[in-house]
């Protein structure tokens, strides 16, 4: 699959950097640059690209109003010298968030999780899901999903209104939920990043007061994947 690229920046070496990434990159074709967001939106609005490379700090109108005008429109992945930026970026469902001085390596695992991404449920959809009554098939909403714990070749989703046992196993349906969104954080649980209020002693407490532990083995990845949406001063 090829996928189109636009490349919205005020800095000229920002752009032309991407800009060669992308051209040197297989599957990836540069539809357009551009240094006017209103310019880009109008590019994005006729579907003409399938990812859109934004900076989030720009004159008029920002990466992040962007992201709000063209939702529907293409996949948003913002490009930013600055880190508190990280939260809102998530809120608006980014790809991913790509921190400048950005290198060819980080670029090309942006791509990856992308092309990985793609043959995932959106993360506002919906999807159809075996339970345990045998031939009955039941639509479930991915942003009511709080946590899953694995029971074998089961699953428990536990939604917000309910609970839900499912045939599959909790590796098959991870592997079909936005990765962006979900965490494995147990050889028997996963947590929706929607739903952790703190995490404290390898616990995670969700905001509805659950407390789900966190395996050793599985601790480092965790943190790894909330590491752009954590704000640590680093004064000593």
């Amino acid at each position: 699959m090829e996928y189109t690229c636009l490349i919205l920046d005020d800095e000229p070496h920002a752009l032309e950097l991407l800009a060669g990434y992308v051209n040197k990159t297989p599957q990836l074709k540069l539809t357009a640059t551009c240094m006017n967001p209103l310019a880009a939106l109008e590019i994005i609005r006729q579907k003409q690209t399938d990812l859109c490379f934004a900076d989030i700090d720009m004159p008029d109108l920002n990466g992040l109003d962007l992201a709000d005008l063209a939702a529907g429109y293409t996949t948003m992945i913002f490009t930013t010298s600055f880190r508190e930026y990280a939260v809102e970026a998530f809120e608006k469902r980014a790809a991913d968030y790509l921190l400048k001085p950005i290198t060819y390596p980080r670029f090309l695992a942006c791509i990856e999780k992308v092309k990985n991404s793609s043959e995932r449920v959106g993360p506002e959809d919906h999807f159809f899901i075996k339970t345990e009554l045998k031939g009955k098939l039941l639509r479930l909403p991915v942003n009511g999903i709080r946590y899953i714990e694995s029971a074998g070749n089961y699953v428990v989703i536990n939604l917000k209104t309910e609970q839900v046992t499912a045939y599959l196993t909790l590796s098959e349906l991870l592997e079909k939920l936005p990765a962006g969104r979900f965490s494995r954080i147990h050889k028997s649980f996963a947590v929706a990043h929607e739903a952790i209020r703190s995490m404290e002693h390898l616990q995670l407490r969700l905001d509805d007061g659950t407390v789900l532990p966190i395996g050793k083995a599985y601790t480092a990845a965790f943190m790894e994947h909330i590491a752009p949406f954590t704000f640590i001063s680093k004064r000593t």
